[in-house]
């Protein structure tokens, strides 16, 4: 069948253990990547494909045709989301939409902090492709994600899933944020705050596996700052921090 709506997240671990030559499974990271897979799962034959998607309006990161090389690739660097195109120091990766609006808000953080970062920002958009070497070999893995470097992957699934995807690649220097079970009736940003797969975490993430951290203490000490701000604010207002709700990527 094309299509699957389901909500319970160890549904897609379920899936995933299942031959990558049958399921596809697809998170699209705003409208044009989501028509573009769709687009593309109308055509397959004889395969599974689900695609996790927003119910809300989000923001727009590709254009038609970007989106539809993207749809191709199943899993990319996004060049101007990343400060450097050759040797990164360390690698964000989110897969989703909301995963990606938070890995892109932190990235905008962090430039401001520590401008000469050197980070790479990687889109998956076909997730059984970390798993299926027939569809990327080990060389092309290694040239996008290294083989030593520091990987942070936003999820907002299960992280095991994402562990058992890439457990048979080089680069064992991995860390994923994802569902934790947290969170029930709350704003909109706190239920990934909860998770920790917010861009106030990532940061903190990010500092953490750059090899000089202990020099910016002083960003960790801000984004601890701001999660004291956040958890405040809703609990008075009710309401995300306006600087969430409203923020573009700059």
């Amino acid at each position: 069948h094309n299509g699957y709506t389901h909500q319970d997240p160890g549904f897609l671990n379920h899936l995933a253990s299942k031959k990558s030559d049958i399921v596809n499974i697809y998170l699209p990271c705003d409208t044009n990547t989501l028509l573009q897979t769709f687009n593309k799962t109308l055509n397959t034959k004889d395969q599974i494909n689900v695609m996790v998607t927003s119910k809300h309006p989000r923001l727009q990161w590709l254009t038609k045709e970007e989106a539809k090389m993207h749809v191709k690739k199943g899993i990319d660097i996004w060049p101007w989301a990343s400060t450097t195109e050759n040797d990164p120091e360390i690698v964000l990766v989110s897969a989703g939409c909301e995963p990606t609006i938070e890995a892109l808000a932190s990235i905008d953080i962090i430039k401001k902090y520590i401008p000469d970062i050197k980070l790479r920002y990687i889109n998956v958009l076909d997730l059984m492709k970390l798993k299926n070497k027939n569809q990327m070999s080990d060389e092309q893995f290694d040239e996008l994600f290294t083989t030593d470097r520091p990987i942070i992957f936003n999820f907002h699934g299960y992280k095991d899933l994402i562990y058992s995807l890439m457990y048979n690649r080089h680069n064992k220097n991995l860390k994923v944020n994802g569902y934790e079970e947290e969170g029930s009736i709350t704003t909109p940003f706190d239920m990934r705050v909860k998770n920790k797969i917010d861009r106030f975490h990532l940061v903190i993430d990010i500092v953490n596996n750059l090899r000089n951290s202990e020099k910016y203490q002083n960003v960790i000490d801000d984004m601890n700052e701001m999660l004291k701000k956040h958890h405040d604010y809703i609990r008075e207002m009710g309401i995300d921090l306006e600087e969430v709700d409203n923020w573009n990527w700059n």
